[in-house]
């Protein structure tokens, strides 16, 4: 890690980084490492972001990202994703990635989620879960930094992994400023207790793919979503999935969730396989707030 790069990227983080209107809310649509238990069980070989399987009761999605053209793209081609964003290919701050480079550092800003229960829309767009409320009063504040809250979605494995696995699950709350930067909040899950708010989520899955298959939440309450510790991993990322975009201010939480084994199998089995492999961390420095 070259000197000095911490400090940059503390500076990049204070100032909340990001690329302007470039990018797409609709991330997964359009668009220590913690507690002990974080290494226990709970986490998979990194691998296991290749399994190919489709979402249940679903045939693989039509996405098919080949070399040929095309729109749509697929979790089973992902070296295809550059023939539609060369971005996804060449850029250099791509993500997920692995977090265990992390350099701690004690004056990283802090992290205050400020989530009201709403209802919303749950769709499966053919790439993932998600769920869009119909109101937008929640926010996530990093440091004096306001985040709106847009929508937040599921996958499966967790893209980013820690000492190279990854957990069974991770969702992905998906914030936009007032002059349209991302700033994404990421959350492991680990089997454990029940978790209250993927029970609702699950107890409205869609059945079918497409928008016109959406269930309406009367409330969702996000509380059982976000640990009550918000140390966290911070890096200068993109989306992963098409278009790639850069620009985005990642913040992955180290302490994970927890969902019963039920749930998490219930989750991927819903989700298939949608995590994007781990990117290269080339020049960029992983930050650790306490």
């Amino acid at each position: 890690m070259r000197s000095g790069h911490a400090a940059a990227a503390l500076a990049l983080f204070l100032a909340a980084c990001g690329s302007g209107s470039s990018q797409s809310a609709d991330h997964g649509g359009d668009a220590a490492h913690g507690a002990q238990e974080a290494h226990g069980a709970g986490l998979g070989p990194a691998g296991a972001h290749a399994a190919p399987h489709a979402p249940a009761g679903h045939a693989p999605a039509p996405h098919a990202a080949t070399a040929g053209g095309g729109d749509h793209w697929t979790y089973l081609n992902q070296a295809a994703w550059s023939t539609l964003a060369s971005t996804c290919n060449a850029g250099h701050e791509q993500s997920p990635i692995n977090l265990s480079s992390a350099a701690p550092q004690s004056d990283l800003a802090d992290l205050a989620p400020h989530y009201t229960a709403v209802g919303g829309r749950f769709v499966n767009n053919g790439h993932t879960l998600q769920f869009t409320p119909e109101q937008n009063n929640s926010t996530l504040l990093i440091g004096n930094h306001a985040f709106s809250f847009a929508q937040l979605h599921f996958h499966a494995p967790a893209e980013h992994t820690i000492d190279g696995r990854a957990y069974p699950a991770e969702v992905h709350f998906v914030h936009r400023n007032g002059e349209g930067r991302l700033a994404v909040l990421g959350v492991f899950f680990t089997a454990g207790e029940e978790n209250p708010a993927l029970a609702a989520l699950l107890a409205s899955l869609p059945t079918e793919q497409g928008d016109e298959h959406a269930t309406q939440l009367g409330t969702l309450d996000f509380a059982s979503l976000i640990p009550t510790d918000h140390a966290y991993f911070a890096y200068a990322g993109s989306l992963t999935t098409p278009p790639c975009s850069e620009g985005v201010r990642w913040n992955v939480l180290s302490t994970p969730i927890t969902a019963s084994a039920e749930q998490i199998a219930a989750l991927r089995e819903a989700l298939g396989a949608t995590s994007r492999h781990v990117q290269p961390v080339y020049e960029r420095t992983v930050l650790l707030g306490s």
